[in-house]
Order: structure tokens, then C-alpha cells, then sequence
């Protein structure tokens, strides 16, 4: 499974966990920005910098993942060992 592939089924991951993923340019001169989790009117979002590789986004995207609880969900074996659960 290369890096697109991962990606994917994280962002597949992510939606049957109600989280939603945006990919936003984070780039400013005057703060510093970081992909990271937020609650936008009641619902969790990720926000990730569009700019990084995939492989970038997928591990910043599985660590953030990790906090859900997952028993119930069939996850691929590659995806589960990159969410370390």
C-alpha cells in the first residue's frame, strides 16, 4: 500500500468516525499554524496543511485518530499498525 493508498483509508477512517478532514493552507507570516483537531459548532475536525506530502498528512492524520475508539470498525491490519492500537 504506498503513501495515496494510506492516506485514503485514513480519510475513510476518519469519516465513518464522524471527524471530518480539511486540507487548508496553513501558511502565515505572522503565526504559526499546525495541523492539528478542533470542535467547529459541535463537530470534530481535523485540519491538516495541504501543502505536506501524503505521507506527511497520513501520519499527522493517524495520530490524531488514535484518541477514537475503533473496537467496533473494521480497519485494514497496515492501517491499524499505524494508528498503534
Amino acid at each position: 500500500m504506498n503513501d495515496e493508498d494510506i492516506l485514503h483509508n485514513l480519510e475513510s477512517l476518519a469519516g465513518r468516525l464522524s471527524v471530518e478532514v480539511k486540507y487548508m493552507n496553513l501558511d502565515d507570516e505572522d503565526v504559526k499554524i499546525q495541523s492539528g483537531t478542533c470542535n467547529l459548532k459541535g463537530k470534530e475536525v481535523i485540519i491538516i496543511d495541504r501543502r505536506l506530502s501524503a505521507k506527511e498528512k497520513g501520519s499527522i492524520l493517524s495520530l490524531h485518530l488514535r484518541k477514537y475508539n475503533t473496537d467496533d470498525i473494521f480497519i485494514p491490519p497496515l492501517i491499524r499498525d499505524r494508528l498503534n492500537i
